[in-house]
C-alpha cells in the first residue's frame, strides 16, 4: 500500500506542476514538491497545504511584480531612504521622513523636488518612486532639467 501511496503522490504532484505550467504560476510547481512530505508528516488539511502554496505563490508575484514596476518606472538605481546620507543635509529630514510615509500615494499627490546639484533629489526620487511599485502601484520619472 505504500508504494501505491507513493505512486499516487507522484503523479499527483506530475498533475501539478502541468496545471502550474498551464497557469504560469511556477513556484507553485516548487512549493508543492517542497511542502508536500512535510505537510504530510504535520498532517495539515488539504487546505491548509493548499493555502501554503498559494500563499508562496502570491508573495513571489508580489515581489516580482513591484521589482518589474521600479524597472518600469526608469530609475538609474535602487536606493532606499536608510541609504540617505542625513549628514550631508541635515536640513530634509523631516521631508525625507515625509516621503518616506508614503502618504502622497495615498492622497494621489505629485511630489516635484526641486534644489542645487547633489542635494539628494535623484536619491529622494528613487527612494519615493519605489514605494509605489512595492505597493501595487504604478511609478515613473520625470526628469526636468537634469545635470
Amino acid at each position: 500500500m505504500a508504494g501505491k501511496t507513493k505512486t499516487d503522490a507522484t503523479e499527483a504532484l506530475k498533475q501539478v506542476t502541468y496545471l502550474a505550467s498551464a497557469l504560469k504560476a511556477p513556484r507553485i510547481t516548487e512549493a508543492a514538491a517542497r511542502l508536500a512530505d512535510h505537510a504530510r508528516d504535520a498532517g495539515w488539511t488539504h487546505e491548509e497545504y493548499l493555502a501554503a502554496i498559494l500563499d508562496r505563490e502570491v508573495a513571489a508575484r508580489n515581489a516580482s511584480g513591484a521589482q518589474l514596476r521600479i524597472r518600469a518606472a526608469g530609475f538609474a538605481a535602487r536606493k532606499t531612504i536608510e541609504e540617505f546620507d542625513f549628514d550631508a543635509q541635515p536640513a530634509v529630514r523631516q521631508q525625507v521622513a515625509a516621503l518616506a510615509s508614503g502618504g502622497f500615494l495615498t492622497e494621489a499627490r505629485n511630489v516635484v523636488l526641486l534644489g542645487p546639484p547633489g542635494t539628494g533629489k535623484t536619491h529622494c526620487e528613487t527612494c519615493s518612486g519605489a514605494y509605489g511599485p512595492s505597493r501595487r502601484r504604478d511609478a515613473s520619472v520625470g526628469a526636468g532639467d537634469r545635470d
